[in-house]
């Protein structure tokens, strides 16, 4: 059987699995299932129509349109092609070097080349589905803006899957490069010291552009050439995404019937290229990288043993002394908090995305003063206080999805030991919220402290922001923890594949619609600021308020307490049990 073959063979057998258990979820529960497509559908519609209504505006500015809209397709293809080779890596990473279905792969008369092949195309198609998803609103409302004619749709998928070729290419051979030849200290360093040339560079630039704008005053012009200044790097014509970005915007052109080959011809050529050397690195590098993966996993197990057995003699490893945390919730819980939180630290998979997500969060949060200018009127104050609410709950929402989900999936055929220790299970899905509420509400509520402090809100209107981001954060939380607990995946160790399920899905559509309730309830709250165009430092203090305020409090309540009730029933009828 040839290597063609071998991989044909593994696409049909997933394939199957893929309808089955697809089939068996819609089955099962075809009022989530409705509910999910609903939502999706809705999705469809208010992105499109939201970035149609922001086109429109754009076309109505003087001399500039054209420009204004290229760039923004130039940027979004230039961001989305650095999402995906960072997702392929992560989720490679975890499909490869830390799954089991991979060594059970290894085992069997199957190519080790082709191991690796199938594994790129699995994390290709998973992180893919969900940008393709985005892009098409987007793509159907620029289309309409240009007065695009059918064959734009047709053009624009031709070239789209060699761009998603191309990207998940670079994202699979940077992973097996740097398995294959950095370890995990090169690997922290290389990523520690990238990040400080980042931050660096951006407090540099944010300080320069601050003191050129106090010293001198530009005109609109100049302030125009300034914000495109800061997006040179999405048209440089050396990356995928600008040759991607050039056809589509070239295809919009009516007056060209063939347009320009060139870029279209080199995602084509580049993929193909792609395709060959990653073809070459999984015959070359895939199993020497596997093996010094696994070598590295015994090391670092047997010096961390070694560790332990030199910390002290037999009688106080066994009862070792009760820590701090241990004191305040005793040794059980701080054990399995100390379990989850070395777990989280040992995998730069999820670390490394925690505080990539959060550090631009901070970065932003600490640059809207220069971001929104000097800006006076407290309705526009509020309008970005709350737009950057809305960002920091959605990238929790992503986070809490898909961290937080998966953690009592992770448990997987261990979960018995769990349910036959002292510690029962209810308890430890209390634990798991209670630890991942505290840690990610701890870092978004700073981040809208510092927004705040930047916006110059006031200690009142600050406070009420991070008050809100702590709300929600429970909320958020509490979802992913329950519907884990209710959708769990047992037999599945990687996260990715996880989150990727119907439980994911389910628990992302909830974080919406909980995040969109909670936004909306809010700024019905605070209405009369958008009203008055005025602050009112004693708002809380007027009765027809407090209905507002019940609302909030009362659905924060119903998101936080149900999924865990709901789970805890099922923990106790031990239905989990008989799924392992």
């Amino acid at each position: 059987m040839s290597g063609f073959d071998q991989w044909l063979l593994l696409l049909r057998i997933h394939t199957k699995m893929f309808r089955v258990k697809a089939g068996a979820a819609a089955k099962r529960s075809r009022f989530m299932s409705f509910t999910i497509g609903a939502f999706l559908f809705a999705y469809v519609i208010v992105a499109y129509t939201l970035f149609r209504q922001g086109l429109v505006y754009i076309n109505r500015l003087p001399a500039a349109s054209s420009l204004v809209s290229d760039r923004l397709v130039f940027v979004m293809f230039f961001c989305f092609m650095l999402m995906l080779l960072f997702s392929v890596a992560v989720t490679g990473y975890m499909s490869l070097y830390r799954n089991r279905d991979t060594k059970w792969l290894l085992t069997l008369p199957i190519s080790h080349r082709v191991i690796f092949l199938w594994k790129c195309f699995e994390s290709a198609m998973f992180s893919s589905w969900g940008l393709v998803f985005i892009l098409a609103p987007l793509l159907a409302a620029f289309a309409r803006a240009r007065d695009a004619g059918p064959d734009f749709f047709i053009k624009s998928i031709l070239v789209l899957i060699p761009f998603l070729i191309i990207s998940s290419t670079l994202g699979s051979l940077l992973l097996i490069a740097g398995a294959r030849w950095l370890s995990r200290k090169q690997i922290l360093v290389a990523v520690v010291f990238a990040a400080a040339l980042l931050i660096g560079s951006g407090v540099q630039t944010a300080l320069t552009e601050q003191k050129i704008a106090r010293e001198s005053s530009i005109g609109a012009a100049q302030t125009f050439q300034r914000v495109l200044r800061h997006t040179n790097i999405s048209v440089n014509r050396a990356l995928p995404s600008a040759w991607l970005s050039s056809s589509i915007v070239d295809f919009t052109r009516t007056y060209r019937k063939m347009g320009n080959l060139l870029f279209p011809t080199l995602l084509v050529s580049n993929s193909m290229m792609g395709m060959i050397l990653l073809g070459w690195a999984g015959t070359r590098w895939f199993y020497t990288s596997w093996n010094r993966s696994i070598q590295h996993s015994a090391v670092s197990a047997i010096r961390r043993e070694n560790r332990s057995s030199r910390s002290g003699d037999a009688i106080s490893q066994a009862f070792p002394k009760p820590s701090i945390l241990g004191k305040i919730v005793g040794r059980p819980i701080a054990a399995i908090s100390r379990k989850d939180i070395q777990t989280f630290l040992r995998e730069p998979a999820q670390w490394v995305q925690f505080c990539l997500v959060f550090g631009l969060l901070a970065i932003y949060a600490s640059g809207l003063r220069q971001m929104n200018g000097n800006i006076g009127d407290p309705r526009d104050l509020y309008l970005v206080a709350f737009l950057n609410l809305a960002v920091c709950a959605l990238a929790l929402s992503t986070l809490t999805t898909r961290f937080v989900f998966p953690q009592f999936s992770l448990e997987g055929r261990r979960i018995w030991i769990l349910a036959m220790s002292p510690l029962k299970l209810p308890l430890v899905v209390i634990q798991k919220f209670v630890l991942s509420t505290a840690c990610s509400g701890l870092v978004v509520t700073a981040i809208l402290l510092i927004g705040g402090y930047n916006l110059e809100l006031g200690f009142s209107e600050t406070a009420f922001f991070a008050i809100s981001i702590a709300l929600l954060a429970a909320g958020l939380n509490s979802l992913a923890v329950g519907i884990g607990v209710l959708f769990p995946n047992l037999r599945e160790s990687n996260a990715a594949k996880i989150v990727s399920g119907f439980g994911g899905t389910l628990c992302l559509v909830a974080s919406f619609v909980y995040i969109l309730a909670f936004i909306g309830l809010l700024a019905y709250l605070r209405w009369d600021v958008f009203a008055t165009n005025e602050f009112d430092p004693h708002w809380y203090q007027n009765p027809e308020k407090w209905p507002a305020i019940a609302g909030i409090v009362i659905l924060t309540v119903i998101v936080t307490v149900f999924p865990l009730i709901f789970s805890q029933r099922k923990l106790k009828r031990l239905e989990i049990i008989a799924d392992i």
